[in-house]
């Protein structure tokens, strides 16, 4: 049995963490959605503190390259920081894009729409291999050899015609 004297600080005590419960499972200033965060570069950090996914704008360039234009949008990075790949827009050559990154840092695999025109490209050993694309209408997978060289195109215009064309390297 609890002695008269300490009931009221019992009581005070107890009332103070009822409080206090009540006050964190409430909604206060701390737990109500922010409505609009502004900020240049967001990194989100793995486990590690290293930066493997990173949204900016603009995006700092790659490890040890220079980009030929300034880009915006998500930047996909390995364990190590490396550029892996990316969502990025390109204004100043109005493109939008998602590309992977082989670990050699060229674009092995990117999806994009340049000016209006959607193209799919796969590289290998930094040369184009299979292009996708529709340019004025009409559709095209074109391969190419080893050394990037087209080879053989399959097309199918806006009309429905379509066309295979085998193609030789220049003399």
């Amino acid at each position: 049995m609890t002695p008269p004297l300490f009931r009221p600080f019992m009581l005070a005590a107890v009332s103070s963490v009822s409080l206090f419960l009540g006050a964190c499972a409430g909604s206060t200033a701390a737990t109500r959605p922010v409505n609009t965060l502004s900020v240049r570069r967001l990194d989100i950090v793995d486990e590690h503190g290293q930066a493997r996914v990173r949204i900016g704008a603009p995006l700092p360039d790659p490890q040890g390259l220079k980009r030929a234009v300034t880009a915006y949008g998500l930047q996909f990075l390995s364990p190590s920081g490396q550029e892996i790949g990316g969502l990025a827009m390109l204004d100043s050559i109005d493109f939008r894009g998602l590309c992977f990154d082989s670990e050699e840092s060229y674009e092995a695999m990117c999806m994009g729409l340049e000016k209006d025109r959607p193209t799919v490209t796969f590289r290998h050993d930094w040369k184009e291999r299979i292009t996708l694309g529709v340019v004025d209408g009409v559709a095209s997978i074109v391969l190419h050899d080893a050394q990037g060289t087209p080879r053989l195109k399959l097309e199918v215009d806006k009309d429905g015609k379509t066309r295979t064309v085998g193609l030789t390297p220049a003399p």
